[in-house]
């Protein structure tokens, strides 16, 4: 139903189009000419000059165009290009990359008796390389051009490839001498094969840029850089040598029930970015071998994160065509380009054998803080990994506040400790294990230590003593602790400047009216008051006492002399 409606648009705008179209012939003397009032090309003729079918016109190509090598044929926005015949590129190129199992199956027509089967290599291996006809192997490595005896009966002969290599080899033309020395030869692009693919050197024969609509219904294409930045419908259609067709993002491209035959790259269309392909691989014949189909090519592969310069880490897996695994670490601005090869930046593709495949791959992320702190998993798993050139990405943080701190007291007394409550919050995304520092003015403060764990919105105080050093007026500013390595990230996980208290006035010791020197010099004066008290009655005491004494021997003396 949808190749009915195909065709059914395609001859409603032909017999539309063909009530204005004009009879013409495009110009071989390398001019530009630019068609403005639509036309038709219906004779077979050659083109050696730029054309450009600007906006509003169309020009129809029903004969053979044959083109001069640097032509082009460009097709602005609103301009139309309809091809029936075909524009052939007047140099083609071509070469057949034969892989481990190809087989040419090579006719040269009723060709018999004793000669020689020779093989031209556009690029040969140093490695092994072998080919086997009739039974008969010839080891073909490490050579631009092989000579095979040979003893031809008019019939086919298969020759097949074994090859033991990275690097394939390319053939340009295979050829037959006969014993008169009379040589046939077949072209890449003419040998029928199985299991391999044509490759096509150099540049192509010709620019086809479309900006506005091309419609190929039966028409061939040979030798062209096909560049789709519009719409490009292609139906029943052969492109020799016309590959890759690159369709730029934004744009499409329709194609069924036609050929590609040979490449210049390793696949026969490149999808850009966000184009779209509607590609019926049932209908479908392509270059084949180690060719695909098609791709999905992405610009680059830029992931853009909050993290900023935190250096934080990236794993990647099954990444691109070869499914690449690796490490790397986010840029300053906490973004990584992971498509630093085109291989990373093929993210779906349909293979030579028309099967379609896309990357299986995903990526995390991960801010590795300390072992005791900010240590709560600031990561995020990107599964699966995004098939787009621009990706932005935010990862769940926190955001520590210090709310408030507050003294117990308004004064305080040089290296005597004084109560403090601080405030702090959380009102990031994320849980948060951080240290508190508090400051004198720029100085570290003597305060205890303050560990903190806060879960998301969740609010706790917490006690501190602080020991002001000397006497004076003082403010004590606390502040969340970010690592180091966290960079320019730390203004987006807390305050710089914290929170600070009000001012308290701390004085000396011995300028406070209840010093201890005070309590000290006071017990003294009662120690010292008290012995002499003592010591005054002691010495009374011992007066009295002598002179009892001297009055008892007086007593006693005269006694005796009675």
């Amino acid at each position: 139903m949808r190749r009915v409606l195909f065709i059914t648009i395609l001859l409603i705008m032909t017999s539309l189009s063909s009530l204005s179209i004009s009879s013409a012939n495009p110009q071989n003397d390398g001019s530009t000419n630019t068609i403005t009032v639509s036309e038709t090309w219906s004779t077979d003729s050659s083109l050696d000059g730029d054309v450009i079918v600007s906006n509003g016109a169309t020009l129809t190509v029903n004969g053979d165009i044959t083109i001069s090598d640097g032509s082009s044929i460009t097709v602005q926005e609103g301009g139309v290009l309809d091809l029936y015949g075909g524009l052939n590129g007047e140099n083609l190129n071509a070469a057949l990359r034969v892989d481990n199992g190809s087989i040419i199956h090579a006719d040269f027509g009723s060709l018999s008796g004793s000669g020689e089967l020779i093989i031209n290599f556009d690029l040969y291996t140093t490695q092994n390389c072998n080919v086997t006809i009739n039974g008969v192997v010839t080891n073909v490595s490490n050579q631009q051009q092989v000579e095979i005896d040979m003893t031809f009966d008019g019939n086919p002969f298969d020759m097949v490839f074994e090859i033991y290599s990275f690097i394939l080899p390319e053939i340009s033309s295979i050829q037959t001498r006969d014993v008169n020395g009379v040589i046939q030869t077949i072209h890449a692009d003419g040998i029928n094969q199985t299991g391999s693919s044509l490759s096509w050197k150099g540049d192509a024969s010709f620019e086809l840029s479309i900006d506005g609509t091309f419609n190929s219904m039966d028409g061939q294409l040979e030798g062209a850089d096909l560049s789709c930045s519009g719409a490009c419908n292609i139906m029943n259609s052969t492109l020799i040598g016309s590959a890759p067709i690159n369709i730029e993002n934004g744009t499409s491209l329709t194609i069924e029930t036609s050929s590609i035959l040979g490449s210049r790259t390793d696949e026969d269309i490149i999808v850009h970015d966000s184009a779209t392909i509607s590609y019926d691989t049932a209908s479908m014949t392509g270059t084949g071998g180690t060719t695909d189909a098609w791709i999905r090519l992405l610009s680059q592969r830029v992931i853009q994160t909050n993290l900023m310069d935190a250096g934080a880490t990236v794993h990647y897996e099954g990444l691109g065509y070869s499914g690449d695994i690796g490490d790397n670490i986010l840029d300053e601005t906490g973004k990584i380009d992971l498509g630093v090869s085109e291989s990373r930046r093929i993210v779906e593709w349909v293979n030579g054998d028309g099967v379609y495949s896309s990357e299986d791959s995903d990526i995390l992320i991960t801010l590795n803080g300390g072992t005791t702190t900010w240590n709560h998993g600031y990561d995020i798993k990107i599964d699966p990994a995004p098939m787009s050139p621009y990706h932005e990405v935010s990862i769940d943080l926190p955001y520590v506040s210090i709310d408030s701190v507050v003294p117990e007291d308004t004064t305080g007394t040089a290296n005597k400790g004084l109560g403090v409550m601080v405030t702090v919050s959380n009102t990031g995304d994320a849980s948060v294990t951080t240290n508190i520092r508090c400051y004198e003015g720029d100085d570290l403060a003597d305060t205890t230590t303050l560990l903190i764990t806060l879960e998301v919105d969740e609010t706790k105080k917490i006690p501190t003593t602080w020991w002001a050093n000397a006497s004076g007026n003082k403010a004590l500013t606390c502040k969340a602790l970010i690592p180091t390595g966290f960079n320019s990230l730390a203004d987006s996980l807390t305050s710089a400047s914290g929170a600070t208290s009000t001012e308290i006035s701390f004085k000396d010791a011995e300028d406070t009216e209840d010093a201890p020197i005070i309590i000290y010099a006071t017990i003294m004066i009662i120690i010292i008051i008290g012995t002499i008290t003592f010591n005054r009655r002691n010495a009374r005491n011992y007066d009295t006492t002598e002179t009892v004494e001297k009055d008892f021997e007086d007593e006693i003396i005269e006694q005796s002399e009675d």
